[in-house]
Formats: C-alpha cells, structure tokens, sequence
C-alpha cells in the first residue's frame, strides 16, 4: 500500500497500472502488457491488492475500469478523450464500459434545455 500510495503523491495523471521498471524505448512509465497482449499480470496484481485492503471478494481488474469510464462519463468528457483513455480505436466499446447515469441523464437535459431557449432566443 505504500507504494500505491507514494505513486498517488507523484502522479497527477496518467496510466494507473504501469511496470515498476523502465522500458529500454521508453522514458514513460508503460502499461502492463503481457507478450500475448493482454492483462493477465494487472488482473493478478489487482486480486492482491482487494485482498489486502480487506475490499469485496468479488471487485476486480474490470470493476475498476467500468468504473473509470462511468466517472470520465459523468465528468462530460468526449467519446474521443473516452477512447484515448481506454486506448479504444472504435467508439462502439464505449456503451460497454460507461454506463448510464442519472448524473449524465440530467447534465443531458440540461444542455439541451440551454440550446434550446439560447437559438430562440427564450428565457427559461
């Protein structure tokens, strides 16, 4: 938890789950990547960490990147910031991972009812 917690003081931005060693092409710290390109090592590492903090059996490597998403969501970010984030190609994934909130159904509504009274020229 110390070293999570010593990144946390460190880091304002930027990937969550990266090497603890340097890359040899890289000056920036890289994701964990296994060679057949998937995330099997962050998965394992992430059980320890729940484990340790005592968290719910059932969170996992996946909750967390739902949840990120939700939050970017919420945080009105765009379908491309959301991508980048992610590291999507295609927007279609987007609806799997950022869920629908009542937060966004209301900033949704919101916006609509500005454009709408700000292009006619009416008050609310």
């Amino acid at each position: 938890m110390a070293e999570l917690d010593e990144i946390k003081q460190t880091t304002v931005c930027g990937l969550v789950f990266r090497r603890d060693h340097s890359h040899r092409r890289s000056p920036t710290p890289l994701p964990w990547i296994t060679a057949k390109q998937d995330l099997r090592y962050p998965r394992g590492g992430v059980k320890k960490i729940v484990r340790a903090a005592d968290l719910r059996e059932e969170l996992s490597f996946t909750s967390f990147r739902h949840d990120g998403f939700t939050e970017g969501a919420d945080s009105d970010l765009t379908d491309a910031e959301l991508r980048a984030a992610g590291r999507h190609r295609s927007s279609r994934q987007l609806p799997t991972y950022a869920k629908r909130t009542r937060k966004q159904l209301i900033s949704g509504t919101k916006k609509r009812r500005e454009e709408r009274t700000k292009t006619a020229g009416l008050s609310e």
